[in-house]
């Protein structure tokens, strides 16, 4: 597909530096690369000012009259639901498996830019039908949103989940882009939880796929698995070991399945969203850990990081800060 004209994101808040042109094609390997980046721990969460010009940007305390502090203020109510204002087509096969999947909301207008949402549920649970407030408020905003299903763990085991995302994205390109129904030249690609964790992954390795990434929103999702399997939590481990299929899992596979292995100079823009209080992913380990290094890797310029200070696992309109991830969408797809 041909290249799209860019524009500059000049925009203070957020303040991202928009790539020129489409990124260069990457080949994905889950072969773990030699450790090269210099931070092998995550920093602390730190403020604005704080922050160290490599580090990402922190929108944790965001500026007056968004979602947190007046719900009222914004256009959509917090328990919007899309049923009256999209067309869902729910089941669209991309292959023969019953889990793969694709609900899609798609707004009046064709053409419309694309939310590509993978569900939460530990790698074991879910489906398509479960898409947040958070993903479904950008449909009246003129955007479709397509959800994807996903083989799951432990009968399907990694990289299974991976290769379904990819080849759902070719399928949404190749049927539903060519007949303009959306534009898939404007596609995010987001996530939460585990969804996240795996929309994180194949943003990084998006070479693999005939769909180029604009954007990632990933939300609470693991991201270095040799730590994660190791977290505090009853669930860590066991989830760990159902989604890669070993028991236990050797440093090769946690490498090969972790997001923070395959950074690089050429990744999208980003905007992660952690809970403070999460403790199952935890932010500084998990969030602050993929955050950091995605700046180091693709610029400073490039990484939001949202924490919710008394938020867990769980993250919604009333936590998430709804207004700064739509402005960073709109910029990402070209849309002011």
């Amino acid at each position: 597909r041909q290249a799209r004209p860019r524009t500059p994101w000049s925009d203070p808040r957020p303040s991202i530096r928009h790539p020129q042109a489409r990124r260069t094609a990457t080949t994905a390997s889950f072969a773990p690369p030699a450790p090269t980046s210099p931070a092998a721990t995550a920093t602390p969460v730190a403020s604005d000012s704080a922050v160290a010009q490599s580090g990402p940007t922190i929108v944790a305390d965001p500026y007056a009259g968004d979602l947190r502090s007046d719900p009222a203020a914004d256009t959509l109510p917090v328990s919007y639901s899309p049923s009256a204002a999209a067309i869902v087509r729910r089941g669209v096969a991309y292959g023969e498996d019953p889990a793969q999947r694709i609900d899609l909301h798609l707004p009046e207008q064709s053409g419309a830019p694309v939310i590509v949402y993978l569900h939460a549920g530990g790698w074991i649970a879910g489906g398509p039908h479960e898409v947040p407030d958070v993903i479904l408020r950008f449909i009246e905003r003129g955007y479709a949103v397509a959800s994807v299903g996903y083989r799951l763990a432990p009968e399907h085991p990694f990289p299974a989940p991976v290769d379904d995302v990819r080849n759902a994205l070719r399928f949404l390109v190749d049927a539903l882009g060519a007949d303009g129904a959306i534009d898939t030249d404007r596609l995010v690609l987001a996530g939460a939880s585990a969804g996240a964790h795996l929309a994180t992954l194949v943003a990084a390795t998006d070479g693999a796929t005939s769909a180029t990434i604009d954007a990632l929103v990933a939300m609470v999702g693991p991201s270095d698995l040799t730590t994660f399997v190791d977290q505090d939590h009853p669930w860590a481990r066991s989830l760990t070991e159902a989604f890669l299929g070993c028991s236990p899992c050797g440093p090769e596979i946690l490498l090969a399945a972790s997001p923070t292995t395959h950074l690089h100079d050429q990744l999208p823009p980003a905007y992660f969203a952690y809970g403070l209080n999460d403790g199952l992913v935890d932010l500084h380990t998990q969030g602050q850990r993929i955050a950091t290094v995605w700046a180091q890797s693709s610029g400073a310029g490039n990484t939001f990081l949202d924490v919710v200070d008394d938020r867990g696992h769980n993250l919604d309109v009333t936590s998430i800060n709804q207004r700064a991830l739509e402005a960073f969408i709109e910029r990402a797809v070209g849309r002011v």
